[in-house]
C-alpha cells in the first residue's frame, strides 16, 4: 500500500482498502483505474446520495473497471453503457431525469504534473515511470487532473429488453431475433472455429 493512501477516503473507503480491490479485480493497481476511482468518487459526489445513477464510459481501457469496482452500475446488469471513443471520461445521470454529470482527465490540468501528464500522452515507455511513483503522483493530485461538469443526457442508451428468443438454424444456440434469420455468430462469421483435437 502507497503511504499516501492512509488518510485519503475514496468512493467511501479507505484509500489503501481501494487500491487492493482494484489489485485484486483488475491484476494490479493500474493508474487508469485509480484515477478512475477519483473520478467516481467526485462523480457520486456531486450528483448525490440518492440519486438510483446508470453510468457511460468513454472508453474501453481501465474505466469501466472503476465503475464496475465503485459503483452498482456494470455491463452485466445494462447500468453502464461502454463507447468506444478512447476519451478517459465518465458520466453518471439520474435514470430518470437524464441530468447528470460528467468527470474527465483533463489533459490541460495533467500539464502541472509531468509524471501523469508524460504517463496519460504515452510520452515515456512504461518501464521508465514505475508504478510506485506514478500512483503516489496520481494520490498527491487527487482531482487536480480532473474536470467536471453538469450534462444532460440527450441520446439515452438503453439496452433493449429481449422479448423473445429463437433457436439459430445455423448452430443450434438461441439467439435474439431481431439480429435477424440468424444469430451474429453465423451472420458475421464467428470468431471460433471448433477444435477437432
Amino acid at each position: 500500500m502507497h503511504a499516501l493512501a492512509s488518510d485519503l477516503k475514496l468512493c467511501g473507503r479507505p484509500a489503501g482498502r481501494v487500491l487492493e480491490e482494484i489489485e485484486r479485480f483488475h491484476g494490479f493497481p493500474a493508474p487508469g483505474v485509480v484515477i478512475g476511482a477519483f473520478m467516481v468518487d467526485w462523480a457520486q459526489e456531486v450528483i448525490g446520495p440518492r440519486v438510483e445513477a446508470d453510468a457511460i464510459v468513454e472508453t474501453l481501457r481501465c474505466l469501466p473497471d472503476a465503475v464496475q469496482l465503485f459503483t452498482p452500475c456494470t455491463l452485466g446488469n445494462g447500468w453502464m453503457k461502454v463507447l468506444d471513443w478512447d476519451r478517459f471520461a465518465l458520466t453518471l445521470y439520474d435514470r430518470a431525469t437524464r441530468r447528470g454529470y460528467r468527470v474527465w482527465l483533463d489533459a490541460g490540468k495533467t500539464a502541472a504534473h509531468p509524471a501523469i501528464h508524460d504517463w496519460f500522452l504515452k510520452r515515456v515507455p512504461k518501464d521508465a515511470l514505475p508504478l510506485e511513483i506514478l500512483l503516489g503522483r496520481i494520490l498527491e493530485a487527487r482531482r487536480a487532473v480532473l474536470s467536471c461538469r453538469s450534462v444532460i443526457v440527450t441520446d439515452f442508451l438503453r439496452r433493449p429488453k429481449k422479448d423473445s428468443i429463437a433457436i439459430c438454424p445455423g448452430c443450434g444456440e438461441a439467439f435474439d431475433p431481431r439480429a435477424g434469420d440468424c444469430c451474429k455468430g453465423c451472420l458475421r462469421g464467428g470468431y471460433f472455429k471448433l477444435d477437432s483435437a
